[in-house]
């Protein structure tokens, strides 16, 4: 209750921004080295296709053919895979900013608490880490790490 009370006081200064950072970072550079490795897989197949058709009419070799369509193979799954990462990463920025923006919207519009509500700390809070008797560290769903002094 207390956490909340503070973030409520202190919203503009400290949700407000968080939230606008989060929105200018989460996706404009992710997406765009997305694109990035979307663009080389595409060359690679590409690639992988002359070289079938090189073989096909005989300028390159059975053993040559095998190795480079295996270096490509394997360049095609490294680059799947930093896509996925991306896009695992996007996603999880995608759910800090929904989180953080509900938080916000709370806070901007709620009065000081003056009771614990169950409700209001599921929707917030993703868990709690005691580190000694006098201090514990709320972690939120929109990313922030909050210490409380007891």
């Amino acid at each position: 209750m207390t956490m909340m009370n503070k973030l409520i006081f202190v919203h503009r200064l400290i949700l407000k921004p968080y939230a606008e950072s989060l929105k200018r970072n989460s996706t404009s550079q992710t997406l765009s080295r997305i694109q990035q490795l979307e663009t080389s897989l595409a060359e690679n197949a590409d690639k992988r296709k002359t070289l079938t058709k090189l073989m096909a009419q005989g300028f390159i070799d059975q053993v040559i053919y095998s190795q480079q369509t295996a270096e490509l193979l394997s360049q095609a799954d490294g680059i799947r895979k930093q896509i996925d990462a991306l896009q695992n990463t996007t996603s999880s920025e995608a759910t800090a900013l929904m989180h953080a923006e509900d938080l916000l919207h709370f806070t901007e519009k709620s009065s000081m608490l003056e009771y614990f509500d169950d409700r209001l700390f599921t929707r917030f809070v993703e868990r709690i880490v005691i580190r000694s008797r006098h201090e514990a560290v709320f972690q939120l769903k929109c990313g922030l790490t909050l210490t409380e002094r007891m």
